[in-house]
């Protein structure tokens, strides 16, 4: 299908420049034709006084070097003035109507249509060149930029689709580790899906991340029906399109409110779990954070949405109580104090200094930092949890000191990763917050002291061969010595354990969800390969 698309935007870029150099054409012909049929009429003479004429050849050739302005003398005997005064007019005239065509040239290559054709053609060259597994990334906003940037750090090539010019355009500014096609389109149109590789041999999965809970949806509708086994994923703002996401058929959904209360309640229940949690989903990350377990009690949640509601449903049978502020909440609010959040005698009215916590969420990046800097003046050791939607507003929020920040982007970036990047890490988070604080404090001790501050990676093993994980580590350490791992999870045929003992037995099929460094990580598979 992008063969077929590639050669169509070809064919129509090729007839959209016939067309509109038509006219330039036709006036390049005519000069040429005129000036070589003047040498030919106008009488010459020999050097012996002969009367003599050009053929069509001879004028043929002494136009050709005469347009181009090269000069390459009179042929084959020296001009008579009538022959010279030809020339002269002759130079004028092809050189204007190169100039002329030239001008054309320019302008209908400038044209939106035919670089948009042009474009269109490249992309589609470049999708069917791909021959690797690669992702259908459709939508370059935070989140996209984020997934793109680590799936080419690991070697994993994406094609991009976004409607947004400057986001399109984006791709090559961001100098992302591998050649990304990124195209101008609606990645809602079945037939752009199809262009951009989505029945592609290659193509491992497509990313829904535009933003658009509906476009989202359409996009996971289309991919599902066309391509029913590949990996699709779907991001959703808001619960209402959870059904509607779901009955199209995503293997995963990712609300970034929900992944974001799922990490308050555990930053309460096991906060050693939370520093382990950030670090081996943003991989970006060490575990020598410090452990700050949140404060229960009463909570200041500063804005009726999403957040709010995610933070209402996960945390209510927990220690917290949740206190809204917001001038129009719904009718669901249970505490609440009506009024401007961003104004101090609102937080006062609304009991600040009685406050365990305060969460700022509303949708507007400033209006949040406006709440974080009035509640420093009120309660300046109050813990602040502030929303960012906006990335170019991250050295904001740095500076306002808050204990947490929820970035939408980020949220949506690292879960996308967990499920490309190690599909077992969502089995042994979930079978992990099952365990309580003393586990994870023992788990958070052993990665500290083997991995130390260095950056915490995950990836999945596969067992090839009857072993123990101590004879994996002896295999590893012929490669090299320096390759610190931990083991999270092993699974055999849908059984899971958490943290396999040395001694235990794998077997081939087995599955291992391992952590380490980023050079465990390419000398554990490097040993897979051996």
């Amino acid at each position: 299908m992008a063969t077929a698309r590639g050669a169509l935007a070809e064919r129509n870029s090729l007839f959209i420049l016939l067309r509109r150099m038509r006219r330039p054409l036709v006036v390049l012909i005519l000069a040429y034709a005129v000036a070589i049929l003047g040498f030919v009429l106008v009488p010459g003479a020999t050097p012996d006084g002969q009367p003599w004429r050009m053929d069509f050849l001879h004028a043929t050739y002494f136009v050709s070097f005469l347009g181009s302005t090269i000069g390459l003398g009179e042929i084959p005997y020296p001009f008579t003035p009538m022959q010279r005064l030809w020339g002269t007019l002759s130079i004028y005239m092809t050189v204007v109507a190169w100039l002329y065509s030239f001008g054309a040239l320019f302008a209908v290559l400038q044209d939106p249509t035919m670089r948009r054709l042009l474009l269109q053609g490249r992309f589609y060259r470049q999708v069917k060149g791909l021959r690797e597994p690669f992702y259908l990334l459709c939508g370059y906003d935070d989140a996209g930029r984020r997934v793109a940037r680590e799936l080419t750090a690991d070697d994993l090539p994406v094609v991009v689709l976004d409607r947004d010019h400057e986001r399109v355009e984006a791709v090559d500014v961001d100098a992302l580790s591998l050649p990304v096609p990124a195209l101008e389109a609606d990645a809602s149109d079945p037939q752009v899906l199809l262009a951009a590789g989505l029945r592609h041999p290659m193509c491992k999965g497509v990313l829904a991340l535009t933003g658009d809970d509906a476009v989202n949806t359409k996009i996971v509708l289309s991919a599902k029906m066309l391509a029913p086994d590949l990996q699709v994923l779907g991001a959703v703002s808001h619960h209402a399109w959870h059904s509607r996401l779901a009955q199209a058929g995503a293997d995963a959904m990712i609300n970034p409110f929900d992944v974001f209360a799922e990490r308050m309640a555990i930053a309460l229940n096991a906060p050693s779990l939370h520093i382990i949690y950030e670090a081996i989903t943003a991989q970006r990350q060490t575990v020598m954070a410090p452990v700050q377990p949140l404060p229960r009690g009463r909570w200041l949640i500063c804005g009726w949405g999403p957040l709010a509601r995610a933070l209402r449903h996960r945390l209510r049978d927990t220690e917290v109580e949740l206190h809204v502020v917001d001038p129009e909440p719904d009718a669901s609010c249970e505490r609440l104090t009506r009024g401007d959040p961003t104004d101090a005698h609102v937080l006062r009215k609304a009991g600040i200094e009685t406050a365990q916590l305060l969460v700022a969420a509303t949708v507007d990046d400033l209006d949040n930092l406006a709440i974080a800097m009035a509640a420093r003046e009120l309660a300046p050791e109050l813990p602040l949890i502030l929303r960012r939607t906006q990335s170019r507003n991250a050295v904001l929020f740095r500076e306002a000191g808050a204990r947490l920040v929820m970035a939408t982007g980020y949220l949506i970036a690292t879960e996308v990763l967990r499920h490309t990047r190690a599909p077992l890490l969502g089995h042994f988070l979930s079978q992990a917050a099952q365990q309580d604080e003393a586990w994870s404090a023992g788990l958070l001790q052993r990665l500290r002291q083997d991995v130390g501050d260095e950056i915490l990676e995950t990836w999945t093993q596969s067992v090839w061969r009857m072993q123990t994980l101590r004879e994996l580590r002896q295999q590893v350490a012929e490669l090299a010595s320096d390759a610190p791992m931990v083991p999270l999870l092993h699974m055999r045929l849908g059984v899971m354990r958490l943290c396999p003992a040395e001694e235990d037995k794998l077997l081939p099929g087995d599955l291992l969800l391992l952590a380490g460094t980023h050079r465990s990580r390419r000398l554990y598979k490097a040993a897979l390969k051996r």
